[in-house]
Formats: C-alpha cells, sequence, structure tokens
C-alpha cells in the first residue's frame, strides 16, 4: 500500500483524507500492525484502481478486471481518432494537439 501511495505522490494524511480515514489507520496498514478491515481494503482497490488481491501481496498483478475492460473500451472509442490523426501531416498532427490542451485548459 505504501507503494502505491508513494506513486501517487501522497502523504498518508492525503490518503486518510480521500478514503475517510485516520493518518494513524493508514500508518498501522503500512507498517503491518494493523489487518486491513474490509470496507478500508475495497475503497483502496477502487482508489489505486488495482485488485485487492495485490494490495494483500497475493497476487502480482496490479491492474482489475474491471479496469482492463475500461481501458480496452477507451481504446475501441479512440482507435478511429488515433488512425485518423496518423493519417495527418507532422503540421497538423501539432495543431490538433495544440487544440486538445487549449480545450483541456478550458475544460478545468
Amino acid at each position: 500500500m505504501r507503494q502505491l501511495r508513494c506513486e501517487k505522490g501522497l502523504r498518508q494524511e492525503d490518503l486518510a483524507g480521500k478514503i475517510n480515514v485516520s493518518q494513524q489507520t493508514i500508518s498501522r496498514i503500512e507498517n503491518g500492525m494493523n489487518s486491513i478491515p474490509a470496507d478500508i481494503l475495497i475503497h483502496l482497490s477502487k482508489f489505486f484502481r488495482v485488485s485487492a488481491d495485490y494490495i494483500l501481496k497475493l497476487s502480482d498483478t496490479r491492474v482489475t478486471h474491471e479496469c482492463r475492460i475500461e481501458v480496452e473500451r477507451r481504446i475501441e472509442r479512440g482507435k478511429d481518432f488515433f488512425l485518423a490523426f496518423e493519417k495527418l501531416s507532422r503540421t497538423n498532427q501539432e495543431l490538433i494537439a495544440c487544440l486538445m490542451r487549449q480545450l483541456g485548459e478550458q475544460q478545468k
């Protein structure tokens, strides 16, 4: 769990706030002093988008089946865009990339 938290650049306090537990709970779990209650395990699994087995060190597979399906859906939706994008000149690709950045900034 510590590795997942650090990969996201979160302090224990940050993670605790996101899953609605105390910082002490996170610390005790990370240090092996407490087992992970089922409700917290579910929150962690959803937050980090990994399987509960991965958090419990029962599997080396990080990605949940649901996450894989979502990634495959996104790839399928983006495939037509990607194929059209690849046919554009380098200049037009750069224009599209610039437009996408601007649209993303406006959405924030």
